[in-house]
């Protein structure tokens, strides 16, 4: 008995076992992926020297409180972010359905991790938290309209329990601090 392997419980239709099934749930499961992925990459680019050295975090420049104190407020904005992403998930996914809802987030995101990029020392950190605050509402609101949108839009009862491991793989591989040594 293989994986993706037939179990027949009831008539099923043929066109229920099909490769866009599986292939939407993987997509689907890159919004797991998002939140672990970025809390990874932001932990290892705050402890770069290149990084470090831009923005003036040197122990010359500033005290060791004060870099803390910096560190902190980039990665709770995110997650403050995320917490307003998930409360606004269901609005979104009542009045726009469920995929709308997961393509606005996944830009949101974007256009979060876009303006990040635009941060450098003479700027300051205003783009990196403004960014950040976006990417977190991307984050949990995707992440907050994935398990429903998988399960219940693209798959039938028969193989939604294949699918609902995706889910937990992609939380599984992106809560590792090797997420972020070979983007960096």
């Amino acid at each position: 008995m293989g994986i993706l392997s037939k179990v027949e419980d009831r008539p099923t239709p043929p066109q229920v076992y099909n490769w866009r099934v599986y292939m939407t749930a993987c997509v689907a499961s890159f919004a797991a992926i998002m939140i672990g992925y970025d809390s990874a990459f932001i932990g290892g680019t705050l402890a770069l020297p290149s990084f470090i050295a831009e923005f003036g975090w040197g122990e010359k420049q500033k005290s060791k409180t004060e870099v803390n104190l910096l560190k902190a407020n980039v990665v709770s904005l995110y997650q403050a972010g995320a917490f307003f992403g998930a409360i606004f998930a269901y609005p979104a996914g009542h009045f726009l359905g469920r995929q709308r809802g997961l393509t606005i987030f996944s830009i949101v995101f974007i256009i979060g991790a876009s303006i990040m990029l635009g941060a450098n020392g003479a700027r300051g950190l205003g783009l990196i938290y403004g960014g950040r605050v976006l990417a977190g509402i991307g984050v949990g609101g995707a992440s907050n309209l994935v398990p429903i949108c998988k399960q219940s839009q693209t798959s039938w009862s028969t193989s939604q329990k294949k699918l609902t491991i995706s889910r937990y793989l992609g939380d599984f591989t992106s809560r590792y601090p090797w997420a972020s040594r070979g983007s960096l």
